[in-house]
């Protein structure tokens, strides 16, 4: 009769847990995530990634004739194609956060998430 007031118990605290979780999830504002594109460390594009509802590209002409077509999607941009000589944006894949950005060295253009909320900072200079 223990055991089966225990499981119980265990079982009612597990429910109330999972109903409690699942209510913050579905209450709770997810900071608004920006898409900034920079070509020669000038701001050229900034957009809501919550407000994308369908896939477009954005062309960016870089020196000596080179483009890179940058793909934004809901939630996510990648380099969809670059006619720089390595092409290592395009491997980078897409980003959905501000762990990591899109890096062209070649086309000197720089793709980073940020909060809609935080301010512009520089946390390091390239010369």
């Amino acid at each position: 009769m223990k055991r089966t007031a225990v499981l119980a118990g265990i079982t009612a605290i597990l429910l109330a847990a999972g109903i409690a979780g699942s209510l913050y999830v579905l209450n709770h504002r997810q900071p608004q995530k920006m898409a900034e594109i920079y070509q020669n460390d000038r701001l050229l594009h900034r957009i809501d990634l919550s407000e994308v509802k369908e896939a477009y590209t954005i062309t960016v002409d870089g020196e000596n004739g080179m483009q890179n077509v940058i793909q934004i999607e809901p939630d996510a941009v990648f380099m969809k194609s670059a006619t720089c000589p390595d092409g290592l944006c395009v491997h980078q894949g897409s980003i959905s956060n501000g762990i990591l950005p899109i890096i062209c060295l070649p086309n000197h253009i720089r793709i980073s998430i940020v909060s809609g909320a935080e301010e512009e900072s520089i946390d390091a200079e390239v010369c």
